[in-house]
């Protein structure tokens, strides 16, 4: 008899399970070995050089955290399929997530999606190009459109608005995303930012529709402390915030 057998785990003439002696260890190495792979995952996103490699070691880091639970919960209740389960989960929903990443368009604008727009700003911060300008842009009242009007009148609206952003944005280097809803985002590099926004408020003014059509704008000037995407997008955000509230005041 070979005497290493039984020495992580054996099963009896019952057919049940039975720890062996050194079954503990070999869960304390399993699960280190994830948690190093998500521990990895996470410092190599912090140090990637573009937005997709930071999603895919996001994504990585994410499938060996929840292999680590499930493979822990495995442990406890053994009896439950759990680590079976959790595997196939954990796989589809990486296969989603990359699936996604690899769509760049609004399906209804035809402009850049949120995740194309992630990703382009990520990549603007990199270069700490001063000669830039965000813009985030909320359609007017557009809850009451959709209410008084209808969906189909709702997302017609959002149509004829993103083309009228295309044809605002003059210069190549103009990157036009739908955030959601009703949002939008501009990223402008150019020293007439206030010429911009009378461009689209003046072709959607052009518009004809049975209601009231414009948009509340927002932008920053991006900044060197600005580290990451976010802080950029979130003095963005503040000043379209303002906006909308000089909007409710009248």
């Amino acid at each position: 008899m070979n005497p290493l057998n039984g020495i992580l785990f054996k099963i009896d003439q019952n057919g049940k399970f039975q720890e062996g002696p050194f079954y503990l260890l070999y869960v304390f190495i399993n699960d280190l070995y994830y948690l190093v792979g998500a521990y990895k995952a996470y410092v190599y996103s912090c140090r990637a050089k573009n937005y997709q490699q930071k999603k895919s070691y996001q994504i990585l880091g994410i499938y060996m955290a929840v292999m680590m639970i499930v493979g822990t919960l495995q442990d406890v209740f053994r009896q439950v399929p759990i680590f079976c389960v959790g595997t196939s989960l954990s796989i589809l929903i990486v296969y989603i997530s990359l699936e996604e990443q690899m769509i760049s368009i609004d399906p209804l604008t035809q402009l850049n999606n949120r995740n194309r727009m992630e990703q382009h700003l990520f990549e603007c911060v990199r270069s700490q190009d001063l000669n830039m300008y965000l813009l985030v842009l909320d359609v007017n009242r557009f809850k009451k459109i959709n209410d008084e009007h209808g969906h189909t009148q709702g997302d017609l609206a959002l149509k004829a608005i993103a083309n009228c952003l295309k044809e605002s944005c003059i210069e190549k280097s103009d990157f036009i995303a739908r955030y959601g809803g009703d949002e939008f985002v501009i990223v402008y590099k150019g020293n007439d930012v206030e010429g911009l926004c009378q461009r689209i408020h003046t072709y959607i003014q052009q518009l004809s529709f049975p209601f009231d059509l414009d948009v509340s704008i927002g932008y920053a000037q991006y900044k060197k402390e600005m580290r990451k995407w976010n802080d950029w997008f979130i003095k963005a955000d503040k000043q379209l915030y303002d906006e909308k509230k000089k909007l409710k005041g009248r």
